[in-house]
């Protein structure tokens, strides 16, 4: 069925509401009814998820230089594309964040034009983070949309010859690329180790919820959380993630465990010597927040489309 521009604006907005998906996490293309509450009996539901979580899991780490990636720290998220560009000028390659423990890294992607989302959230994320990450994602999905009509069109000689005909009838409104809300992203999901407090099962529930809860639709191709994501080696009797960083190519879509190599050991003169004091003596909490900070990120170039943390004082 083709809509156009014609349909009256009442029944395009009825069948928008019919569209709009009440039930928007899909499993092998099948709606979920609600929000999984139970990792267990959600895998127990989806074996396939389970053993590609434990397939991603046992991936030995590889080692990344941060040059083209997209980084994101805890609390952060931001959305990129092919031919997207850090401030420095490096083309995008990656999104990648690490030092992942009970938070969630979320990835949201379009397949087809490579635009991609990462998230990594915890406990003092809420729902309008993930309306935040949602939003920014379409923009940029709808964005290389709208490149790649253009593109398609500046190649093609009749269609400008066509377009030209239009502005000799008086129409100078620029037409805009819609979103199907039919659409089904990718979704991924990594994080939430199994630890003995259940702080990543409780995120786990609550990140659902609001992943279900919002009006676009995603497929769940990766799900590693709890469990598969847990060494069952403890140390000092404490459980611990396997796990600890994600990359994914935003050309491939290959998601991977990651370690970035970066040191937080060789600091400049002035910083180590702030930080040999002992920390109840330095009065400005903030000056140290932002100096530790500088100094974690070092290697990472930054980009404005980085949101969450305020990006000077770390402030949430």
């Amino acid at each position: 069925i083709h809509f156009y521009k014609r349909t009256s604006s009442i029944i395009w907005s009825s069948i928008t509401y019919l569209l709009s998906p009440i039930m928007v996490l899909l499993v092998n293309n099948r709606f979920l009814p609600i929000s999984p509450s139970n990792l267990a009996e959600f895998y127990t539901q989806h074996p396939r998820l389970l053993e590609g979580a434990k397939e991603l899991a046992a991936k030995k780490p590889i080692r990344l230089e941060p040059s083209g990636i997209l980084y994101v720290r805890q609390k952060q998220w931001a959305a990129t594309h092919p031919g997207d560009r850090l401030d420095d000028g490096q083309e995008v390659v990656g999104c990648g964040t690490d030092d992942v423990l009970t938070c969630h890294v979320i990835i949201m992607r379009e397949p087809s034009l490579g635009v991609t989302a990462i998230a990594h959230f915890d406990e003092f994320s809420r729902v309008w983070d993930f309306e935040g990450l949602m939003n920014d994602f379409l923009a940029k999905v709808k964005l290389m949309k709208e490149r790649k009509d253009y593109d398609y069109c500046d190649g093609d000689e009749e269609d400008w010859e066509w377009e030209e005909e239009d502005e000799e009838e008086g129409d100078d409104t620029e037409e805009q690329v819609e979103l199907d809300p039919a659409t089904v992203y990718e979704l991924h999901l990594v994080g939430g180790y199994a630890d003995d407090a259940k702080r990543g099962h409780k995120l786990s529930q609550r990140f659902f919820k609001h992943l279900h809860d919002l009006p676009i639709r995603m497929e769940i191709k990766t799900c590693c959380l709890g469990s598969p994501n847990t060494n069952t080696k403890k140390v000092d009797g404490q459980s611990q993630p396997i796990i600890s960083g994600v990359h994914i190519d935003i050309q491939t879509g290959k998601i991977s465990p990651v370690l970035f190599n970066r040191t937080f050991t060789d600091f400049v003169p002035d910083i180590r010597n702030v930080l040999l004091i002992f920390p109840p003596l330095i009065k400005n909490k903030s000056s140290l927040k932002q100096m530790i900070a500088k100094q974690e990120d070092r290697g990472f170039a930054t980009t404005k489309g980085i949101r969450g943390y305020d990006n000077e004082v770390r402030r949430y």
